[in-house]
């Protein structure tokens, strides 16, 4: 670690919680006020060496940009800026991706539809006769979620992570 780096984190509540050295930097895992970022720093930097920031022009480069952002006014400012919505759904969101990775989870064991909804949305589907559970809203939601916690488990994610 440079000394520009110990400067600028002393006294702000920072601590380094992982690091390995690598390809001539220095890899961190920094957390503070709850957030973690992921920091890359040169070995080769002298304590009198300003921090730079680099990011990496692909496809995530705005929400990098807006990490890093965050993360300088942190440091700099002691200002803890609102996460990017994409980084923070709202309870509802959260409570429905969290919906969708149980989904997946239960996939493996061949659950079925049925069992699925009882488990995630009515307990009371369980005493449909099969009429009622054809015609059912949890059964059509549950085939909606299964669509998409697939279509995010097999790349959607990079999209709910960029907030598209």
């Amino acid at each position: 670690m440079t000394g520009s780096f110990n400067k600028l984190t002393a006294g702000k509540g920072a601590t380094v919680i992982g690091s390995h050295i690598a390809d001539q930097a220095s890899h961190l895992v920094l957390t503070s006020s709850g957030r973690r970022y992921r920091l890359t720093i040169p070995t080769g930097a002298s304590d009198t060496d300003p921090l730079t920031y680099i990011l990496p022009a692909d496809t995530f480069w705005e929400l990098r940009r807006t990490a890093m952002s965050a993360f300088h006014e942190h440091v700099h400012l002691g200002r803890l800026r609102q996460r990017p919505v994409s980084l923070d759904p709202g309870p509802s969101e959260r409570w429905r991706l969290v919906q969708w990775l149980r989904l997946l989870d239960a996939l493996p064991e061949g659950v079925s539809a049925r069992e699925l909804a009882v488990d995630l949305i009515a307990r009371d589907a369980r005493h449909y006769s099969a009429a009622e559970w054809d015609g059912s809203s949890e059964r059509k939601r549950i085939g909606r979620w299964h669509r998409h916690a697939l279509a995010v488990r097999d790349s959607g994610y990079r999209r709910l992570l960029n907030g598209i």
